[in-house]
């Protein structure tokens, strides 16, 4: 290993792995080798002077006062009755710190967050708190430091992986577009309006969530937050294009309609049911909210596949 890659490795081991981008990169790495390259040693708020004070012992550099004001430590809080269920904050968050499904409660895993604040930008309804750390726990979150190093490290390499499955399947797609369409083809893609309704609230969430990361960008202007808005950006478009296609597309026979109407009731009534049992006879007024939000969905279900089956 060479002097350049061994000083990587040892600035890298001194920052916290927040993983936040506060410093202009795209993590602590990153940074790590913006220093080696003969960038300041003072961009890293989560740091603090400490790490500083420590970055200029290995480098041999003056100890200047940090660029921005020091961010202590602290974590992610969902507030879970008041969420969606988007998943912006789960694509967001790079040690993959949050948990949940689409359309689902979210929650975060404390012990596993940074406090990068990275999921706060792209969630569209504000549910998000960032919370700071007492001690004994902020000492402890700052220990971990080689935890979170290794779960960015595991993330980045999913994405990788997945990145390169998405290309495969594009390619497939593409090589399976060009041969001659049918009626059935059309058939086939024809929309639904079920599909509609969901490409309307996707593109509509995409806007907001776009709109609340440029609102952002322009207070703290990061090369971390600039990334995030042009691939919010990207994502916007493209769910925009997707509902404008689906718009222009046939609609679909009834019969597919109800059939997906009768799922969907059929789900919200079990959901419904699984949440009673869970919360028992005395839920928390969290829980309540949550009961009362799934027999809304149920109740709205059940007049749609009505609506359906009068025609």
């Amino acid at each position: 290993m060479n002097n350049a890659a061994i000083s990587i490795e040892a600035i890298d081991a001194l920052l916290p792995q927040t993983q936040c981008g506060k410093c202009g990169h795209p993590g602590c790495r990153p940074y790590a080798e913006g220093i080696v390259a003969g960038e300041a040693i003072n961009k890293c708020p989560p740091g603090g002077q400490a790490t500083v004070v420590a970055l200029a012992a290995l480098v041999k550099r003056p100890a200047l006062p940090l660029e921005e004001p020091e961010v202590p430590p602290q974590v992610a809080f969902i507030r879970e009755a008041e969420c969606i269920g988007c998943t912006k904050c789960i694509q967001a968050c790079p040690t993959d710190a949050i948990l949940g499904a689409a359309k689902l409660m979210h929650t975060v895993i404390k012990d596993e967050c940074t406090g990068c604040e990275l999921c706060v930008a792209p969630c569209p309804v504000d549910c998000i708190d960032i919370l700071p750390l007492a001690q004994p726990e902020a000492a402890r979150q700052r220990a971990r430091a080689d935890q979170f190093r290794q779960r960015f490290e595991s993330r980045n390499r999913r994405i990788a992986l997945e990145e390169s499955r998405r290309k495969a399947e594009r390619q497939t797609r593409l090589a399976l577009n060009k041969r001659p369409s049918s009626p059935v083809d059309a058939a086939e893609a024809s929309a639904d309006p079920a599909d509609l309704k969901r490409l309307k609230i996707e593109a509509a969430m995409a806007r907001m969530a776009l709109t609340k990361a440029e609102k952002q960008l322009a207070q703290h202007g990061t090369a971390a937050l600039a990334t995030q808005v042009e691939s919010l950006r990207l994502a916007s478009l493209a769910a925009q294009n997707a509902l404008e296609r689906a718009s222009k597309a046939p609609t679909p026979a009834d019969e597919v309609a109800i059939k997906k109407a009768k799922i969907t009731a059929a789900m919200s009534r079990a959901q419904v049911s699984k949440a009673e049992k869970a919360f028992g006879e005395a839920p928390s007024p969290e829980q309540a909210a949550q009961l009362d939000a799934l027999r809304q969905a149920a109740v709205a279900a059940q007049q749609t596949l009505d609506q359906l089956q009068a025609r």
